[in-house]
């Protein structure tokens, strides 16, 4: 009898014990949310494509250039008067802008300085602005020049605080800091579309469904102002209560396409 109740006790354990594994394969095998990744790559393009915009209009000659997209002014209008506004106006209408992105509604950024001293800060809001179709709270917005780098190109810390994108599914809030380097296009003062940045950072936030996320910059990420996508790079993404993904952009074509990793299993998107 004893030696019938041992056999019997090992087997519930056996048993027991491939339920647990079960119950643990299965849980990982459900982990493909992709929810909070497609929504930190949105602000993240949402982020740089206000930055973009503000580099596409002026730099430190403050000659505004023409646009059949927006109306753009700045005040005061002399070379030498700080802080200045420089107002870019979409009107309400969306329009299919240089870089193939649609915008629409104001950005308006108070410069303390020219947009290429050392320690300028530039300070950026919005109103009714929209990109892409989706709206845009900026919430605290700002741009400082950091000067030169040891490799001598230009950077930018950008910060971002409390912003919101509100989607036809849902909001998300975010916040994020940045370092843009300004890779290639700094020399040609007269076109801005040839301007290249790669973005280094970490951000946070809550996504559509509600989950909270961390994100860090794993592999710099590659931006162009003749391009509507992020081109290049890869971040890496923590949901709560969620494993790790990361969200690979490519090696640098200007394409939506985009992948999804989650424990080893590759999602194919579109940005």
């Amino acid at each position: 009898m004893k030696i019938k109740n041992i056999i019997f006790q090992l087997a519930l354990s056996v048993l027991v014990s491939l339920s647990f594994t079960s119950c643990k394969k299965s849980d990982r095998d459900r982990d493909t949310d992709l929810s909070a990744a497609k929504d930190n790559a949105l602000t993240e393009n949402v982020v740089a494509g206000i930055f973009k915009t503000i580099g596409e209009f002026t730099d430190s000659t403050w000659q505004l250039r023409s646009s059949t997209c927006a109306a753009v002014s700045i005040t005061p209008a002399d070379t030498f008067t700080f802080p200045k506004t420089l107002t870019i106006d979409f009107d309400t209408i969306n329009c299919l802008c240089s870089d193939g992105n649609l915008r629409r509604g104001k950005i308006i950024a108070t410069f303390y300085g020219k947009f290429r001293d050392s320690l300028t800060v530039i300070s950026v809001a919005v109103q009714n602005f929209a990109f892409n179709n989706n709206g845009i709270q900026s919430g605290t917005y700002s741009i400082t020049n950091k000067g030169r780098n040891t490799a001598g190109l230009l950077t930018f810390g950008v910060n971002i605080e409390n912003a919101y994108v509100y989607t036809s599914m849902g909001s998300i809030g975010f916040s994020g800091r940045y370092v843009y380097q300004w890779m290639t296009g700094e020399t040609t003062t007269t076109n801005p579309f040839d301007d290249v940045y790669s973005i280094t950072g970490s951000s946070s936030g809550r996504s559509i469904s509600g989950n909270t996320f961390t994100s860090s910059i794993v592999n710099p990420l590659t931006i162009a102002l003749n391009c509507a996508y992020i081109e290049k790079g890869m971040f890496s993404i923590i949901p709560a209560n969620l494993s790790a993904r990361k969200v690979d952009f490519g090696a640098g074509n200007c394409d939506q396409s985009a992948t999804i990793t989650i424990n080893g299993v590759n999602y194919d998107f579109n940005q």
